[in-house]
């Protein structure tokens, strides 16, 4: 066997791995009481949304894969990343609270900053696997196979099996996030920057906030993100120039 055969092997091998560890701790943590001793409902939901990062590391691990990106990715240094991706919208959603018909048991402002953080992370969690994995995996392919693949297994992940409209919608909306956050995946190699991206549709559906004020809040942190990633390329251009 070759090197680039036992490569191209040790990819499929892997992608396979992840894949049936993503699956599992989705059913596990989604269909089963497995998590009904977890007091934080917060925390609850994070769990949720494990299994892609643990099948990658366990499949980098189990087959010598390499991934190319990492936190910070080309968006160094990792304090400043965080700050943009993470601290700022947790502040932002802190500021304009939950909704008043939420029921919580402390401050609106704080409960809305603890969901933020908890949202961001749980979507950093996916994105280790959706984009630091498999699509580093998938690299070699055509770029638009790449994205129905990772859109297809993305949608059956959530457990969708139903043939309906909503379900339609939803699998539609997966292949535009795989090219649009896949982009962004491709220009910073950030895992922080793609997470904070798929964030937007989660804190944007999740329901606890003002809707007015949090799309103010959204497309404000796009706007700081985009300028963050635009300035960055332009310094490495100016660098490498």
């Amino acid at each position: 066997m070759t090197t680039s055969q036992k490569s191209i092997n040790n990819k499929i091998a892997g992608i396979a791995v992840f894949y049936i560890i993503a699956l599992t701790l989705r059913y596990l943590t989604n269909s089963t009481d497995i998590l009904q001793n977890v007091n934080s409902s917060f925390l609850k939901y994070v769990l949720q949304g494990v299994g892609p990062a643990i099948g990658a590391l366990v499949a980098i691990k189990a087959f010598g894969l390499k991934s190319t990106y990492s936190l910070a990715g080309k968006l160094k240094p990792l304090l400043l990343s965080i700050i943009i991706f993470i601290v700022i919208p947790v502040i932002a959603f802190g500021l304009i609270g939950v909704n008043e018909k939420v029921t919580i048991l402390t401050s609106p402002f704080i409960a809305a900053a603890k969901l933020s953080l908890y949202v961001i992370v749980y979507s950093i969690f996916e994105e280790i696997g959706w984009r630091g994995f498999l699509q580093d995996q998938l690299a070699h392919l055509n770029k638009y196979v790449s994205i129905l693949i990772i859109a297809t297994m993305w949608f059956l992940w959530h457990l969708n099996f139903s043939l309906t409209m909503g379900n339609f919608i939803f699998f539609v909306i997966l292949i535009f996030a795989s090219w649009g956050i896949g982009r962004i995946g491709d220009r910073t190699k950030s895992i922080l920057a793609v997470g904070a991206f798929h964030a937007v549709y989660n804190l944007y559906e999740i329901g606890y906030f003002p809707s007015s004020k949090m799309q103010i809040v959204l497309m404000v942190c796009i706007l700081i993100w985009i300028a963050y990633m635009v300035y960055f390329s332009r310094k490495n251009k100016t660098i490498t120039a």
